[in-house]
Order: structure tokens, then C-alpha cells, then sequence
């Protein structure tokens, strides 16, 4: 599950706080990247109704896309697109197609995981109901797992519950732990992940750091790795160690571009470490503007970032933002005194629906 390794850093790096929130927001990258995953199939596998509707989905079009979907043949990717776009329109409804899916496919484990995604983000917005949604959320996780044991993806969905769910909920360590010793079975690099991941859900930092330092030294060319240990000591506003590693992390080669010849998809290794890489080069820029030191530094590595995103072949859930991106580039121009470049800059910040960043960039104006 994506919170098993960095989430794009948008902004700055929450603390980290073991919560039930942590694993809803575990949920809603899932909801944002499931619907995209359909785009890294081979066309020749989708239906077109289905592509057409992800792109759609991709510009914001959600209620377009849905109705799109409704004249698709109800197959397990239309199921799939289904629920992930009604998550972004009604999660109510997403729920209801959730529970339809699972009906109408018992044995698909990625169904099944869907709606354990759905009832994990019911479980969040509902007072009287959180304890039965938790509960079918963990009932999907797991069955996800017994359809395809095999599942790296569908164990780490199932570890990050046991971990951040409180006891209450289903929430249980020691189950927790036996999911890691089964990705550390299966794979030497998911289980060094799955390992780090634990120690920061079960607030052991100290651990954590062993555990970085240690996979960073077995697998010298995971940016991921760097890029987190960076994060860990940026979490804690160590930016003398953190500095350095995201530096490190931005410089290191970009990964080559593959796609996996079974699944059709972008191989993980390239999303992983090529958002690591880029997520690495903003918060250079950011941590020049937090310390108010290494000015030029900073503004290097976001003209940088600029250039590997147009570039890259990442979804844009993967990336960090480019606008706020442009908002830290002006507090470096503020900082450098080149006070011309920092207003025309601004006024070319799209704000959208981004609260925080509209609220960033109202605070700049009153520099000018």
C-alpha cells in the first residue's frame, strides 16, 4: 500500500502521528491512484469506454466520466473504475458499487481491496457507523489476501490497517507484524519497506532510522530510501542531516522508464524512485526557505524539479505540486531580493481549491 513508501510531498511533511487518520489518508491515495492504474494497462486488454473515462476522470471530469461508465460492460475493470470514480463524487455511492462488485466478482481480490479502501473512508467520515465500517474494511482486506496470498500490495493494505486502526476497530500489532514477516519472505526489498514502514506506525523512530541507514547500504540505487530517511529527519526539523540526504536523493540518476510485460504496467520501481527523486529536488527548494539559508541552492533544485516534470512519465498524484512548487520559488526570490521575478511569478499561481496554498500565496501578496 502506498503508505509503505513516501507519498508525494506537496507541501511539508506532516509529523508523524500513529492515528486512524493516517491509514484514511493511506485510503484516499489509493482511491486517486486506482483509477489511474487503468491507464498503465495495455489498451488492447480495456475496454475504450473505460480509457475514455479515465481520461476524464484525470482532468476533473468525474460525473462525465461516470456516466460514461454506466454504459460499460460490468466487468471487473469497469467495477474497478466504477468505485474509484464514485469516490470522487459520492462516497456513498462508491460504497453501494463497492458492495455490488464484490457480489457480482467474489474471487477478485482487487475488487475486494477497492472496497476495503471504500468502507476504511466510510469508517473516517461516519460517528454511529466507524466500528461496523471498520470491521468489513478489515473483512476485504483480508480477503483480498487469501484470494492472492501472493499480493505484496494487498499484505501491506492489511499491515497498515492492523497498525493504525485502534484495537477497537481491529487494530492488532502482532497481526500486523505477521504481514511483514510474510513480505519479507516473499520480497528482500518490499520487506526492508515494509519493515521501515512498521517502525514509523508502531512510534519507533530510533528503529526506523537503523532501518533506513541499513537498507540504503543494501540497495544503493533506491532514491525511495534516501529520499525517506531525509524525510524522517526533516520530520523531526533536523535540517542539517535532512539537507544533505535530499540532496543527496535529487542527485542520484533518474530510473529508466520500464513497463512490466505481465501486468502491462509501469513498473513500481520506476514510480517509486522517480517520485522520490522529484519529491527530493522540491523539498531542497523548501528547506532552503524554511532555514533561509542555501538561497541559490534552492532555487537550483526547483529549476530542476521544473524541468524533470515535463519530462517524466509519472500521474500527477505522484509528482509534488507544481504550484506550490512556484510558491516557494518566490519566498527564494524574496530571499534572494530579486523582489521583480517574485511578483510576476505569483501572479501565476493557480490556487484552485488548494486552501493552504490559497492562503500561502494571500500571505506572499502582502509582500508586494
Amino acid at each position: 500500500m502506498s503508505s509503505l513508501h513516501p507519498l508525494p510531498v506537496h507541501e511539508n511533511i506532516a509529523s508523524p502521528v500513529i492515528v486512524w487518520m493516517l491509514l484514511i489518508a493511506v485510503f484516499a491515495l489509493s482511491l486517486s491512484s486506482a483509477f489511474a492504474a487503468t491507464k498503465k494497462l495495455q489498451s488492447k486488454d480495456i475496454n475504450p469506454i473505460v480509457l475514455k473515462a479515465k481520461a476524464l476522470n484525470a482532468q476533473g471530469k468525474y460525473k462525465d466520466a461516470f456516466t460514461l461508465l454506466k454504459s460499460a460492460p460490468k466487468d471487473q475493470t469497469s467495477y474497478a473504475a466504477m468505485i474509484s470514480n464514485l469516490a470522487n463524487i459520492n462516497m456513498d455511492d462508491a460504497e453501494e458499487a463497492a458492495d455490488e462488485a464484490v457480489n457480482a466478482f467474489p474471487t477478485s481480490a482487487k475488487l475486494h481491496y477497492l472496497r476495503g479502501v471504500i468502507m476504511g473512508n466510510q469508517a473516517q467520515s461516519s460517528i454511529f457507523s466507524a466500528l461496523s465500517y471498520a470491521e468489513k474494511s478489515l473483512t476485504s482486506f483480508i480477503k483480498a489476501t487469501e484470494l492472492e496470498p501472493t499480493s505484496i500490495k494487498y499484505r501491506k493494505a492489511l499491515m497498515s490497517f492492523y497498525l493504525a486502526a485502534p484495537s477497537i476497530a481491529g487494530g492488532n500489532e502482532d497481526l500486523g507484524f505477521r504481514q511483514l514477516q510474510a513480505i519479507q519472505k516473499a520480497d528482500a526489498l518490499e520487506g526492508a519497506s515494509s519493515q521501515i514502514a512498521f517502525y514509523q506506525m508502531t512510534d519507533e523512530p530510533e528503529k526506523a532510522t537503523e532501518a533506513l541507514q541499513k537498507a540504503i547500504i543494501e540497495f544503493p540505487h533506491e532514491i525511495n530510501f534516501v529520499f525517506r530517511l531525509a524525510t524522517l529527519y526533516s520530520q523531526q526539523e533536523d535540517y542539517k542531516n535532512a539537507l544533505p540526504l535530499f540532496q543527496q536523493a535529487a542527485e542520484m540518476p533518474m530510473p529508466e522508464f520500464t513497463i512490466d510485460p505481465v501486468t502491462g504496467e509501469t513498473q513500481s520501481s520506476y514510480i517509486r524512485n522517480a517520485s522520490a527523486k522529484l519529491n527530493a529536488l522540491y523539498q531542497v527548494g523548501r528547506t532552503a526557505v524554511v532555514t533561509k539559508e542555501n538561497t541559490e541552492l534552492g532555487l537550483a533544485a526547483m529549476g530542476q524539479l521544473q524541468a524533470f516534470v515535463e519530462t517524466s512519465k509519472l500521474d500527477a498524484d505522484d509528482r509534488p505540486n507544481m504550484e506550490w512548487a512556484k510558491a516557494r520559488i518566490v519566498e527564494l526570490y524574496i530571499q534572494s531580493g530579486d523582489k521583480k521575478a517574485a511578483s510576476d511569478l505569483l501572479m501565476s499561481i493557480q490556487v484552485a481549491d488548494n486552501k493552504d496554498l490559497k492562503k500561502q500565496v494571500k500571505k506572499l501578496k502582502k509582500q508586494f
